[in-house]
């Protein structure tokens, strides 16, 4: 495969798999011979020059393949046992290639090394490999390293929960009506498409500046924002739980046959996604300020439902503090219309209770007000009269 050759153009010229200081154990001539390619150098050689622009299909160059990959991993491992930190620089490069198996293993090979804090800068991009697989093995390798900058970058990776070696692939953000910061970098376990959050991190510092110039509303501080909007975001949220409850009860009412392992294991999945939805979403608007420094919110729409007035597209720009890059979340209202109104139903009653429990303190307050100045009166009028009697006691006395 093209990336796969990339990355190892080194190892087939004798040398190793990535780099020229060292070299495997199988590509080391035997003492007093001369060099020459071991068979799993010629393996790996023969599936380069032979098979990696041929159809996956292809049998033979499969099992080429498999045992390159094998053979490649087998080398990532040796160089991790080494523990040198200065094979860390020579094993990012395997990050680049197709295969998920390498990339796992140049993972694991950085776990054990060991990495450090200033090893950071090179490590955060891997953190966001499209394969969920190859991420955990990331997290897991970050979080064997050293240094508090390691400590919060493994915290931030481990907010995701997807599994699998399949690529996820980035949505088009302007299926959904929103906008995107040119260059931005879409963030993989920082975004949920189906709970309308979507995250990406920019070089460029002036995320702010380009969703001020779109926005209906703001800037908000996110207190702010959601001091403002409380009532639309429980109704939301209220919204979106009522349909979890009932996809789940949907799900308790199914009944797979348990013989069939591939259906079985199918709605098992699906009630992990239902139970773990609200979870996510509520990770998701969470904003930890150990993670988001600063975040600042940006109402892009705003759309009568019922009674209120709801933020039904807004942004969350913010200082990535673990990726050290600004960064933003796009956010839209993902339950209907219906949903919202059936929510609001139970708020509006609330928010009248509330508002008639302002009116009553604030009453009381006026109340204990004119009491407290009636009381100061009465003070400055005794004082007075003391004041006078005493003065007229003294005039009286000849004093």
């Amino acid at each position: 495969m093209k990336g796969l050759s990339n990355v190892l153009a080194g190892f087939i010229t004798g040398t190793l798999l990535i780099t020229s200081s060292f070299r495997p154990v199988h590509a080391l001539p035997a003492s007093g011979s001369s060099p020459s390619l071991s068979p799993k150098t010629e393996t790996v050689k023969k599936y380069l020059e032979s098979c990696r622009n041929r159809s996956a299909q292809d049998a033979g160059c499969e099992k080429l393949r498999k045992d390159a990959v094998e053979i490649l991993q087998e080398d990532l491992r040796t160089l991790g046992s080494t523990a040198d930190r200065g094979y860390l620089l020579s094993i990012v490069p395997v990050f680049q290639s197709e295969e998920v198996e390498l990339r796992i293993a140049a993972a694991d090979a950085i776990g054990m090394i060991g990495p450090q804090d200033r090893d950071a800068e090179f490590l955060v991009p891997v953190t966001n490999d499209p394969v969920p697989d190859v991420r955990v093995a990331v997290g897991q390798a970050i979080s064997r390293g050293k240094g508090s900058a390691l400590r919060l970058l493994a915290q931030r990776i481990r907010s995701g929960n997807k599994t699998g070696r399949t690529p996820e692939i980035p949505p088009d953000a302007s299926k959904f009506t929103m906008p995107v910061v040119p260059n931005s970098i879409y963030l993989f376990d920082s975004s949920s498409p189906e709970l309308g959050r979507v995250s990406y991190i920019t070089r460029r510092g002036d995320a702010a500046g380009f969703f001020k110039g779109k926005a209906k509303k703001g800037p908000f501080k996110l207190e702010e924002f959601q001091e403002t909007f409380r009532y639309q975001l429980q109704d939301e949220h209220q919204a979106f739980n009522q349909a979890q409850d009932a996809a789940s009860k949907q799900l308790e009412r199914e009944k797979p046959d348990p013989k069939n392992m591939q259906a079985f294991a199918e709605y098992m999945g699906r009630i992990v996604s239902t139970q773990t939805l609200s979870m996510t979403r509520s990770s998701l608007d969470l904003y930890q300020p150990d993670f988001y420094s600063l975040p600042t919110v940006y109402v892009l729409e705003e759309r009568q439902i019922g009674q209120r007035t709801y933020p039904t597209r807004y942004v969350v720009t913010y200082q990535d503090q673990a990726l050290r890059q600004p960064g933003y979340r796009l956010v839209w209202m993902t339950v209907p219309d219906d949903a919202i109104k059936s929510a609001q139903a139970a708020s509006l009653k609330e928010e009248q209770q509330e508002a008639g429990r302002k009116k009553e303190e604030e009453a009381v307050h006026k109340r204990q007000e004119a009491l407290d100045d009636l009381s100061k009166k009465k003070d400055d009028a005794d004082k007075k009269k003391f004041k006078k009697g005493q003065a007229d006691l003294e005039k009286e006395l000849g004093f």
